[in-house]
């Protein structure tokens, strides 16, 4: 259980609403863990697909939930030492400014403001990004260590089989009115046979000493691009997303870690 799992339990605690976290390891032993820790309401260039399949009014509930959110971790996190930073983010394109344009109209019409850069302290060039001002960035085993002290929550406690609203775990039965899911992934196979459709991605971070501080946080649209951010004295360096197993030709996520390394003191 990450994330998600600790923070319905913290609301719920809040409300006053009896609940128990089961969670068959530690918390935030699984994606919580490995995530890239940046709290913001940049999902790649997403408000355009959002505003042509579902509709202006749609994209807007979803910015506006999410907006909510990090408005939610500023407030939560400002009692908590949990290296918390507010950072513009920025969503680059090597080769097509046209994508950014559009991202860009996609959020006016969302009445946003986002701003259009040519100009990133990035190793290389690049055709247009667009600037999300006043995002976030921090460690969430920090945050998850705090905001966790006090919830109601049953570690190694495997739940085998969900009957209705009855978890049958490791240890006994689990009778509730309602249960959440927050296991990354269903982990039933019941509805959806998600098991047959999912695979597992890998990717990959460096961490530079001595290198440049960026002053933001950077991702690339394409999906094999790079990720760049500071914490603390480090520069942080991710990308070379794959399928697991499966082989794939040298793209452009391996020439663009390259130059980052040689060109980043």
């Amino acid at each position: 259980m990450g994330m998600a799992g600790v923070l319905c339990a913290y609301m719920l605690q809040q409300a006053g609403i009896p609940y128990v976290l089961a969670e068959a390891q530690s918390i935030c032993s699984g994606i919580t863990k490995n995530t890239t820790a940046k709290i913001t309401v940049q999902h790649s260039l997403i408000y355009d697909k959002l505003i042509r399949k579902f509709g202006v009014e749609k994209a807007r509930q979803y910015l506006e939930a999410n907006e909510s959110a990090l408005c939610k971790y500023r407030e939560l996190c400002r009692d908590i030492d949990c290296d918390y930073e507010e950072k513009p983010s920025y969503v680059y394109s090597l080769d097509d400014r046209l994508k950014i344009e559009k991202a860009i109209l996609a959020l006016e019409k969302l009445a946003r403001h986002a701003e259009f850069t040519q100009r990133l302290p990035l190793p290389f060039s690049v055709a247009g990004a667009v600037k999300y001002p006043n995002q976030a960035q921090f460690h969430p085993l920090k945050f998850i260590s705090a905001i966790s002290k006090g919830l109601r929550i049953s570690e190694h406690t495997t739940v085998r089989e969900l009957v209705g609203t009855t978890s049958i775990t490791n240890y006994g039965k689990i009778i509730a009115k309602k249960i959440i899911v927050a296991t990354h992934f269903p982990f039933l196979n019941k509805h959806g046979s998600y098991f047959l459709k999912m695979y597992q991605h890998r990717s990959y971070v460096i961490a530079l000493d001595h290198a440049q501080n960026v002053d933001g946080m950077y991702v690339d649209e394409a999906q094999k691009g790079m990720s760049f951010r500071n914490f603390r004295d480090l520069l942080l360096i991710g990308g070379g997303d794959h399928r697991t197993g499966k082989k794939e030709a040298i793209g452009r996520n391996c020439v663009i870690l390259h130059s980052s390394i040689t060109q980043v003191p």
